[in-house]
């Protein structure tokens, strides 16, 4: 077990029988006492051992007592030590106030009383340990003081520095000694360059914590002022507080933004969701209309055949309308995949000229072709790139008024082809114009909108031109002033043999002495399968469930399946698997096609991976579907 170290009190006097004495009241107290003849053997000493007190005489032979005392309590490392003064010569009031003045923490007169001398003794060692006590707790405090991040103060009543942490002189750029005693009020002005007050001085009046933020210099800071309150409720000071809240409010501003965009994209979203249902419901309108019309009432041919070709135009409008959103939902899954060849592009824009021209002729719009054919092969899809032109024109075509004019341009520059459709149509407003290729972007997107459409045709345009290695950019000269849109593809190296579409005409496509399962629940659908496959000489056997086609499959042995997907009971996965494990002579091995309105790519590859050789989305033209079971059956 640890003892505590004996209190060391060292004695400086030239009287040997003075010494004696006083060292043994000391001894016989419990303490330890060393001894000085010299004040300078005494200095010594002091610096060497570091008593713990004192014992001081006046008179010495070579420095006196008073100059001794004064160099201890001058020194950094020994000022802490109490000096007790003991003097036989040095006895008036005078030679007292002189020795406390010069440092001296007692003052006695010999002869002492050893009862006198170790209360004194021991008074001092209780005042020196209390101030050790007290220094220890005052470093303790500042260490912690110093590790609060945000910049803190105390002031006085004025509101002056009293003292300050770390935190507090980084943040002010200053030494803690220009903030000590100086008005915290002034060295802000100072250094933030602001003209503002502080909330001291609101703090005095309602004597409650006050705050302010403010900017400066690109950084943001919340002040504090925290009042400190005596018994009798007077300030008496105050804690002064810098919070750096940068992050903070940059936080705030980025909430604030994120937040204003879900709006937008919520008000965007909503307005989306009104038009597309407004541009769904749109075709079906004059569809149902016209079908009506021809169901009930008699008509010339001329007639029939205007009423036929509204229901196709907004079926295929509607059909477009379904398959833009397929194709987004493709693009921002990264799913959508492009079949690639070399192909010319005057046989491209020729099959979207071709789509077009009733819609055209409708608004009585010219179409100014200017075709290079020698501009080279481009590496493309030639559906989607057909796609993107169709898109273009269609658009150019929408907003140019009747009677006007729109232009396609195929030329040559430098390693690349461009594609230039121009119009004489409303043009694009500078503010709109950057926003152009966004999706669910219109320029008008209100209840009292002149054109139609969800806004997705140009978004998915950008795209499949960038997916083709080319760019697609957006001109206008303002509103009313037309708009052009310049495509540029990489054009490719001259071919050594050069692929040709398998191009199959829709006259010589014939499905004669073919035999066609076809499975679906809708009896309308199977009613029109039946019907347009038998006009390619198709033999058709139509049923409504998989446990049907089953049957038909062992019975009626088919060529080609085509089935539907969703169907109660047995969907049209569950129906190819089990067809996939019959026999080949019971059709286990049978060509199969999924027609189906599941049209993801995830439906497709569903599809696939169940034991379909084929997925074809609905709605589907019947020269398309022939020529797909004609392509699955060669």
């Amino acid at each position: 077990m640890s003892q505590e170290l004996p209190i060391t009190i060292l004695h400086i006097d030239d009287n040997e029988t003075n010494r004696y004495i006083i060292g043994r009241m000391l001894r016989e107290a419990g303490f330890e006492a060393i001894e000085a003849a010299t004040a300078t053997i005494g200095l010594q000493l002091v610096t060497q051992d570091q008593p713990d007190l004192v014992i001081l005489d006046i008179k010495l032979p070579d420095i006196s007592g008073f100059e001794v005392c004064q160099k201890i309590k001058s020194n950094p490392e020994t000022a802490l030590i109490p000096v007790l003064h003991l003097s036989a010569s040095f006895v008036e009031s005078q030679d007292r106030a002189k020795g406390l003045n010069g440092g001296a923490d007692a003052y006695l007169v010999q002869p002492v009383e050893a009862i006198e001398l170790i209360a004194t003794v021991k008074a001092l060692l209780r005042i020196r340990e209390a101030e050790e006590a007290a220094l220890t707790s005052a470093r303790e405090w500042q260490i912690t003081f110093d590790t609060i991040r945000d910049g803190v103060g105390l002031l006085d009543s004025k509101g002056n520095f009293v003292r300050c942490n770390k935190a507090m002189t980084k943040l002010l750029d200053q030494p803690v000694h220009e903030l000590i005693g100086n008005s915290h009020q002034d060295i802000l002005h100072l250094i933030l360059n602001e003209s503002y007050m502080t909330p001291f001085i609101r703090a005095k009046e309602t004597l409650q914590r006050e705050s302010i933020e403010i900017e400066s210099k690109n950084k943001w800071y919340n002040i504090i002022i925290d009042p400190i309150l005596n018994q009798h409720r007077v300030l008496t000071g105050a804690v002064f507080i810098i919070v750096d809240i940068t992050e903070r409010k940059q936080i705030e501003k980025e909430r604030e933004i994120l937040y204003e965009e879900s709006q937008r994209a919520n008000r965007i979203k909503d307005e989306f969701l009104a038009i597309l249902s407004h541009e769904l419901r749109s075709p079906l309108n004059p569809i149902l209309g016209w079908a009506s019309l021809l169901k009930t009432s008699k008509f010339n041919a001329d007639t029939i055949k205007h009423g036929l070709e509204i229901i196709e135009r907004n079926a295929n409008l509607q059909t477009r309308l379904i398959e833009d959103l397929l194709d987004v939902s493709r693009i921002l899954r990264g799913k959508l995949i492009l079949n690639t060849y070399p192909v010319e592009l005057p046989s491209i824009i020729a099959s979207a000229l071709e789509i077009v021209q009733l819609s055209a002729k409708a608004k009585s719009i010219e179409i100014e072709t200017k075709i290079d054919a020698n501009v080279g092969a481009v590496q493309a899809d030639p559906s989607r790139l057909q796609q993107v032109i169709w898109n273009l024109l269609s658009n150019a075509i929408k907003f140019t008024p009747s009677g006007g004019k729109v232009t396609i341009y195929l030329e040559r520059i430098d390693k690349y082809a461009q594609i230039t459709i121009s119009d004489t149509g409303k043009g694009i407003s500078k503010e709109f114009l950057p926003y152009v290729f966004d999706y669910f972007r219109q320029a008008d997107s209100t209840t009292t909108r002149k054109f139609g459409g969800l806004g997705l045709g140009l978004a998915i345009v950008h795209h499949l031109v960038e997916l083709h290695g080319g760019t697609v950019q957006a001109q206008s000269a303002g509103e009313g002033q037309g708009a052009s849109f310049i495509v540029r593809l990489p054009v490719i190296a001259p071919q050594s043999t050069t692929y040709k579409e398998n191009k199959i005409s829709t006259q010589t496509l014939s499905l004669q002495g073919l035999k066609v399962l076809v499975v679906d629940d809708e009896a309308d659908m199977r009613d029109f399968l039946r019907f347009a496959l038998q006009q390619y000489g198709a033999d058709v056997i139509a049923v409504a469930d998989a446990n049907q086609a089953l049957l038909a499959l062992i019975d009626k042995h088919p060529d080609i399946l085509l089935s539907d997907i969703g169907m109660p009971g047995m969907d049209g996965y569950m129906f190819i698997r089990q067809v996939r494990k019959l026999e080949p002579t019971q059709g286990g091995q049978i060509p199969a096609i999924a027609l189906t309105a599941y049209a993801g790519d995830i439906n497709e590859q569903q599809a696939l991976k169940a034991g379909f050789q084929k997925h074809i989305s609905k709605p589907v033209e019947p020269y398309i579907l022939v020529k797909e079971i004609f392509n699955l059956r060669s």
